[in-house]
């Protein structure tokens, strides 16, 4: 199998700014007011990485300079929300837009505490994702998996097919567990398409376009 990040499936995601946090609001007003984004409803915009980068670049210069300057470990201690969509914009190199939802809520904590060490999380979903079979597999392996990709009605006779990942990982995890006749090299490789699906993806259940090579 061939070398893949999976951040590299994900093509839209949903990320939650606070209106009460200093930087999340800042981040929301200046998209408001400096980008031509798309509404999706009062408290949701969508926007894509190029515009999230260049109105970063624009106003936050300093503060991304200082961010390249910190170590990884004070960054991931005292890590803003610049900090975390830059590194989303960074990390997800195939990303096709970014909804953005404002909660208005002035109840919400992003430290956590994990056997006594604290840090900070981002709230984001994966709304949608692709899985394209030719970048993790040769034409053989691919050719072997098509036959079962299509018993399993995952792919139809078009090349592509969208599906939901709970979908995928239930009739892949049904085909190894006895639903069907594999062989060794066969379950092997229904199994690394399972590995990949990270449990970001299973919690979030996005979207997925399935595309595979005939």
């Amino acid at each position: 199998m061939k070398n893949f990040r999976t951040s590299s499936m994900c093509d839209v995601i949903d990320v939650m700014l606070y209106k009460f946090n200093h930087y999340d609001n800042l981040i929301w007003t200046k998209c408001l007011n400096q980008i031509d984004y798309a509404i999706v409803n009062e408290d949701s915009i969508l926007i894509t990485p190029q515009q999230l980068i260049a109105l970063f670049e624009y106003n936050f210069e300093r503060e991304l300079r200082k961010i390249e300057a910190t170590t990884s470990d004070l960054i991931h201690r005292d890590a803003n929300s610049l900090y975390f969509l830059n590194k989303i914009l960074e990390d997800f190199d195939r990303l096709k837009w970014i909804k953005l939802s404002l909660s208005r809520s002035r109840k919400f904590s992003r430290l956590t505490d994990t056997n006594g060490s604290k840090s900070i999380r981002y709230s984001f979903k994966v709304l949608k994702t692709t899985l394209r079979l030719n970048e993790l597999f040769d034409e053989k392996d691919i050719d072997t998996l098509n036959p079962i990709l299509k018993e399993l009605e995952l792919i139809g006779d078009l090349h592509y097919s969208r599906i939901s990942v709970h979908h995928l990982i239930d009739s892949l995890d049904n085909a190894i567990n006895g639903g069907m006749e594999l062989n060794d090299h066969e379950v092997e490789l229904i199994a690394s398409i399972m590995e990949l699906v990270e449990m970001k993806f299973e919690q979030d259940n996005p979207d997925l376009l399935l595309v595979t090579d005939w």
